[in-house]
């Protein structure tokens, strides 16, 4: 019986020397590359690829041996006596040996528009010592891609480099397109390449996105300085972003942020430009470490409150309803029978009643943050501010909904202030301005989703509009005789009951103008060492009025 001998493995090294000296000795045409079939057909079935790789792999490989270690486009058309454009041909199958690093690339000096004319081009370590042993070729690991936050650090590397006169401003934007192209599994690279067409802005946009995750703004004039050598091209770029004419503003991606100066000008992500680029974890990039709008529960003291029996079951029924399982079963009931999800509360009536305490004592016992709107800082000088701010505020708190481990408390206190009565639409600029904020509200409140309080001394200024948005509205009273009782008890623990009831009866306090007493009489104990008596109590109650007059009980 005859014994066939096994076919030898073919030497891949040997293959590729003949595949470069064919290609040397003969002018590159279609007849040559089918000359070459057998051999790129080895090249192939090693390394994984077709044959057209193959082949563009064998002439970088042999110029890499035979002359100075890296091979760029010149090279190769000097190898195959080809015209440029014949290499440049070969584009896609670059790519496709740079994407599984079999090829590898370095970046050239010339400052050229052509993607592949921008690199040198060598082969993988270890494919070159697997081929010079003759061993099968290696294991090499696929390039990691990169998630949106390495790209958006990476083009701010770039930019550092050309600040630092490494690269020119040509080089950066070439280099931040080769990386667009490298990264287009990127939903937001996909998304600006197709809007935005100016490669210098994209390049800005990606430098905003990075200082956002850094500093939250970024400096219009060190940003220019960065990217741009030129003077000239740095104040036109500033020009266009100060007066709001710049292509990221026209897709609403960034705003300006209030400057002092043109140097101090800075501009940071909208929540349109926060959602593009962060998708779902936009939530997790808000800044709440100093921002004392935002009142954590377990920095809230507790304290006891004392109201009257219709009052103190309205509080309760409340604070029973944000107990985070019964609100969860709540917005699940309301949200089965189509009505909305949002809990608006209104607390009204006179000053010092305990109002806003009350907010802070239900944060406190439901385990909620408060995120708090100072209504003077939501009324802009700067007509149009007013309504971005009252948007930002909503959108900020939408944010925290996501982020917070229990849905916060939006908190309007002295709401009367942005929830007052319309004025006439023909009216001043102001006013239009004051119906514009009041529209904003009422359309957030009809899709909220999490819980709004408001407090007002002035319930009867609120515009009517208001009225049918909030769920609960809930009258605070002055105290009654018993509750101004316990509350002067709690307030001052030395007084006996008799004491306190005389105070209770002589005097209508509220609670905040009773705490006021009970930090005089602290204050006295403090400097002289002793307890003021009744007597000293009851001077203060006479003074805490700016007329004495209307401080006591008259008559009834």
């Amino acid at each position: 019986m005859e014994t066939i001998a096994p076919t030898p493995t073919p030497n891949v090294f040997r293959t590729l020397n003949t595949i470069g000296k064919k290609l040397k000795s003969k002018k590159f045409t279609d007849k040559v590359l089918k000359e070459l079939d057998a051999e790129l057909k080895i090249i192939s079935a090693y390394l994984g690829i077709n044959q057209r790789e193959a082949f563009l792999f064998s002439v970088i490989f042999w110029l890499n041996c035979n002359e100075r270690g890296r091979t760029d486009t010149s090279d190769i058309s000097r190898l195959l006596q080809c015209d440029l454009m014949d290499v440049l041909g070969y584009q896609s199958e670059l790519e496709h040996l740079f994407a599984k690093n079999i090829v590898t690339k370095e970046r050239n000096h010339n400052e050229y528009s052509v993607e592949m004319m921008k690199y040198y081009f060598g082969i993988s370590g270890k494919i070159t010592n697997a081929i010079l042993t003759n061993e099968p070729v290696p294991e090499i690991a696929v390039k990691e891609t990169m998630d949106i936050y390495q790209f958006v650090e990476e083009v701010s590397d770039l930019i550092d480099k050309r600040s630092s006169d490494e690269m020119t401003t040509f080089t950066l934007f070439n280099e931040v397109e080769s990386l667009e192209k490298e990264n287009k599994h990127l939903p937001m690279v996909i998304e600006v390449m197709k809007t935005i067409k100016d490669i210098e802005d994209r390049t800005l946009w990606y430098e905003i996105c990075d200082d956002f995750l850094h500093t939250g703004k970024t400096g219009i004039d060190c940003t220019m300085i960065d990217i741009y050598k030129r003077v000239n091209q740095r104040l036109n770029k500033s020009r266009e972003l100060i007066e709001k004419k710049h292509e990221l503003f026209k897709q609403g991606w960034i705003e300006l942020n209030d400057g002092g100066f043109f140097s101090d000008a800075t501009v940071s992500i909208t929540e349109k430009g926060r959602e593009l680029f962060l998708a779902e974890d936009a939530a997790l990039y808000i800044r709440k470490g100093k921002d004392k709008t935002l009142i954590s529960p377990d920095k809230i003291v507790a304290k006891t409150l004392y109201f009257d029996e219709n009052l103190d079951r309205q509080v309760s029924f409340i604070r029973q309803s944000l107990d985070e399982s019964m609100f969860v079963n709540l917005q699940n009931r309301l949200e089965s029978k189509g009505l909305p999800k949002g809990m608006s509360v209104i607390f009204y009536g006179g000053p010092g009643t305990g109002k806003t305490e009350s907010v802070y004592q239900l944060a406190r016992q439901s385990g909620r943050s408060i995120l708090h709107v100072d209504i003077s800082q939501s009324k802009s000088m700067w007509f149009g501010e007013s309504e971005k701010r009252i948007k930002e505020i909503f959108t900020r708190y939408k944010d925290l909904c996501k982020s917070e481990a229990l849905k916060p408390i939006l908190l309007f206190n002295e709401a009367d202030a942005i929830f007052g009565k319309r004025k006439d639409g023909n009216a001043s600029n102001v006013a239009q301005t004051e119906n514009a904020i009041q529209n904003i509200i009422l359309e957030e409140m009809e899709k909220l989703e999490g819980i709004l309080i408001a407090t007002t001394n002035l319930n009867q200024n609120l515009d009517t509009a208001f009225e049918r948005r909030f769920l609960f509205k809930v009258k605070f009273e002055k105290p009654t005789l018993e509750a101004k009782q316990r509350i002067w008890l709690s307030k001052l623990d030395w007084l006996t009951e008799a004491d306190a009831l005389q105070l209770a009866n002589e005097y209508s306090f509220s609670g905040g103008e009773i705490d006021n007493i009970a930090r005089k009489a602290t204050m006295e104990e403090v400097l002289n060492g002793v307890n003021p008596d009744i007597q000293q109590i009851m001077g203060y109650c006479d003074a805490e009025k700016f007329t004495s007059a209307g401080s006591k009980k008259l008559g009834f």
